[in-house]
């Protein structure tokens, strides 16, 4: 028997339909274009893509009203993709999309296997705990309006990520939840009412018919409105074949208020409408409060500083208009207000202020911004008026780098959370069969009361506790994490940071500050003949360099003297040094070998000024170690972690100043990028290695647990598991902290969700404990295990 449409797009059937045999079933299809492909799914060991469409429907884009059509439509507008859709290249896009009724990890599991079977797809990942969706795709093969399409429908919506739109979702969400409460207690009250009326004993049975028809009608909106969320999540984790800690409530839900509606229309047995409305008001009161500690949660991290949507763009007239910043191209010029955050990435080309970069730092501390300098979206101007040119917006900014990178980070999960997964799932099954036999038991020990211990066992056993144990812990370290300055990129870096023993030091940019200063000034006779200050030599060393990009050129400010001789026809020889033609003749700046000089002491970085190769003065240039190294050596030997210096730096008395700050590891010097990895991994194997990921790429990529420090390569290239983002090294410290005690309330939270479970289990079988104790018993327990994990914002 064939059907009348299509198995694979579900058009109608012509007379004579094309068929394919798969397992003994005939199929029909319109066109052997269907035929082929789903032929390929099936024999690709893909047919559970068929588990997710009704084949026997008309297509869905039928069905979608012209109003449902254009509300997708938009989602493909350049405009409104240049908000949250970050081009990498023109093959792939990628986009974080907050995604509406996730109840548990069984829909996450659903959304990511339905996407990922959509040709186009390349990556999709949903939080469980933020319920957000990271979402890479090919937009030349499908359109974000066809994905947003198909979860449309199986039953999710989704929402770019941006803060104005997620507070949007959170109060719209938090309205429904109020909404089934409200109701839930409503039904829950006035069923109760009846209830002690019905169990006095001291009404007639046409009173006592009535009293169960009033239930019915009280309990019908609980069941449709509160409680259907439930309903909806098992259905739809029954129909991906899995089993979803919904399965379990939504059975015990439905099977008490069929029973009482069985009774209530054949005029006699027991009705149970208090209990349905009771433990569904404490599940939905459960939900809540964890949608509230999650909600709060993402709020304090996400939100600090909430990107304008308006600015004000400097016209070529040099008029100022105020437009939206979604109108905005790079290299336009913004004017940024003292006291506004900026909405963009830009460079500073007018004005000199100092920025609150806390959102990305964590440290409040204004930073000092001059012409030239960056500013990152969502730091705040604290001084005067400046003007921007826009080198990044929308998606490509640093703000919302910052967001996807903390997604990526929850993507690839530890394996304790992997664990918890795995034994949810398989919980509910065990959970499922040993109900069968206890209700069987019952039934031959105490028929009467069968079918209620059956439904407290359903409620009281349901794994709430055990899915909520890691993501809600992972997430809130995810989130202080971030607040101290340290961006974890990878998911994994929590359970690497906790078990580092070793953890490793590039040297320069690292535990130094990157850039040279001018340590000490040797004047020679010639330069004294010349009557030359020390100010006018440097602003003449100034002069020299400042078209270089070499990192010596940083060691010579702009003075407040002026040069004392003009010069030009400036050569910069790479490595060497730079030489100019004067009125006295030709000055040169550089090393030994450049000026023809033969003294280079081997401890210090020392240039020579010469004229006509005559030295003028020897300068000395130090890169100065970080302030926080004392400290960050001290704390690391607290915490019992081996420190080392692995340094390119070919002299080896560059370890007398770190030994004078509190280093007393290992110092290896004069290695190349290759080799430092060798040495990394000789050394311990839950090791760490900081660097600045300049030529730090091999040991970055390589080692156990890679962290690059602020100044290291754009974010968006680096191959570190994690990102200091700010100068201050003990954050390093702060996190390993964080991650240890992460690692401990998860295996906390993972502990008390097993022992309630095997204490629960019993004692409901026992008959001690009625279905609307086990919902409170259930609640209390996730509630407990938020309320842990919640321990980590301190």
């Amino acid at each position: 028997m064939t059907s009348s449409h299509c198995f694979h797009c579900g058009l109608p059937n012509p007379k004579q339909p094309h068929l394919l045999t798969i397992e003994g079933d005939q199929l029909a299809f319109c066109c052997i274009g269907c035929q082929g492909a789903a032929k390929t799914i099936i024999e690709s060991g893909l047919g559970d893509y068929y588990k997710f469409h009704q084949p026997d429907q008309s297509p869905v884009f039928i069905e979608l009203s012209d109003r449902q059509q254009q509300a997708f439509q938009i989602l493909e507008r350049n405009d409104v993709q240049a908000q949250f859709v970050h081009q990498i290249s023109p093959n792939e896009h990628h986009a974080i999309l907050l995604i509406e009724g996730i109840s548990c990890s069984a829909c996450a599991w659903l959304i990511d296997k339905r996407l990922t079977q959509l040709n186009g797809v390349t990556k999709a990942h949903v939080n469980s705990a933020t319920h957000r969706l990271l979402l890479e795709w090919d937009p030349n093969q499908i359109g974000l309006s066809e994905i947003a399409k198909t979860l449309f429908f199986i039953g999710y919506q989704i929402t770019p990520f941006l803060p104005s739109e997620e507070d949007t979702v959170i109060k719209r969400t938090q309205r429904q939840y109020i909404l089934r409460l409200g109701i839930a207690g409503i039904g829950m009250m006035q069923a109760m009412m009846n209830a002690v009326a019905l169990y006095s004993g001291q009404i007639t049975q046409q009173h006592e018919q009535w009293l169960w028809w009033a239930s019915l009608f009280l309990t019908v909106p609980v069941m449709l409105i509160s409680a259907r969320p439930f309903f909806t999540s098992a259905w739809q984790a029954l129909r991906a074949k899995q089993m979803s800690m919904d399965v379990s409530v939504s059975l015990a839900i439905l099977s008490a208020f069929f029973a009482s509606l069985y009774a209530t229309v054949i005029g006699h047995g027991e009705v149970y409408y208090e209990s349905v409305n009771m433990f569904t008001f404490f599940l939905v009161l459960s939900r809540f409060l964890e949608f509230r500690a999650r909600t709060q949660s993402n709020r304090n991290h996400h939100n600090q500083v909430t990107l304008p949507t308006l600015c004000k763009k400097i016209l070529s007239e040099g008029e100022l208009q105020t437009c939206s910043v979604t109108d905005l191209n790079v290299n336009d010029l913004i004017e940024l207000q003292a006291g506004e955050a900026c909405p963009v990435d830009g460079q500073l080309v007018s004005g000199t202020s100092e920025f609150d970069e806390s959102t990305f730092t964590g440290e409040f501390t204004g930073v000092r911004k001059s012409v030239g300098d960056s500013v990152l979206a969502g730091s705040v101007n604290l001084a005067q008026p400046i003007t921007l040119k826009v080198t990044a917006l929308g998606a490509n900014s640093s703000y919302n780098l910052i967001q996807r990178l903390i997604e990526q980070a929850s993507q690839s999960k530890p394996r304790l959370a992997l664990m918890a997964d795995r034994g949810a799932q398989q919980f509910v099954w065990s959970t499922l069969i040993i109900t069968l036999f206890i209700g069987l038991f019952w039934l031959y020990y105490d028929p009467d009361r069968a079918f209620w211990v059956v439904i407290s066992v359903l409620v009281v056993t349901c794994p709430c506790a055990l899915s909520l144990a890691t993501p809600t812990a992972l997430s809130q370290s995810l989130n202080q994490l971030k607040n101290i300055g340290f961006l974890l990129t990878k998911g994994y870096t929590i359970e690497r940071l906790a078990s580092i023993r070793t953890i490793a030091f590039d040297k320069t940019g690292t535990l130094t500050e990157g850039h040279f200063v001018v340590d000490h000034l040797e004047r020679y006779p010639k330069l004294d003949s010349l009557d030359w200050t020390n100010d006018e030599v440097l602003a003449l060393c100034h002069l020299l360099e400042k078209q270089s990009d070499h990192p010596i050129t940083k060691a010579f400010p702009k003075q407040a003297s002026s040069s004392p001789i003009g010069i030009n026809n400036i050569i910069y020889n790479a490595g060497l040094g730079v030489s100019a033609v004067a009125s006295i003749g030709e000055i040169k700046l550089g090393n030994a070998q450049f000026t023809h000089q033969s003294e280079q002491p081997n401890s210090d970085t020392i240039l020579f000024l010469t004229l006509n190769s005559e030295r003028l003065a020897a300068i000395r240039l130090k890169d100065r170690a970080r302030a926080s190294c004392s400290a960050l050596f001290s704390e690391l030997t607290k915490l019992n972690i081996q420190t080392n210096i692995i340094s390119g730096d070919p002299n080896p008395k560059a370890a007398n100043a770190f030994q004078e700050l509190g280093f007393k590891g290992h110092y290896f010097f004069g290695a190349k990028p290759d080799d430092k990895l060798t040495i990394l991994k000789k050394a311990d194997k839950d090791s760490a290695f900081v660097g600045d990921g300049i030529n730090d790429g091999p040991v970055l990529a390589g080692a156990h647990l890679s962290i690059a420090v602020n100044n290291a390569t754009d974010l968006s290239k680096t191959q570190a598991d994690a990102i200091l983002l700010n100068d201050n090294l003990l954050t390093i410290t702060q996190a390993i902290i964080i991650a240890k005690k992460t690692h401990r309330i998860i295996k906390q939270n993972l502990a008390w969700a097993l022992v309630y479970n095997v204490v629960a289990l019993p004692v409901a079988a026992m008959g001690l404990i009625t279905p609307w104790q086990a919902a409170i018993g259930m609640s209390l327990s996730s509630l407990i295990v938020v309320g842990n994990a919640v321990r980590l914002r301190k």
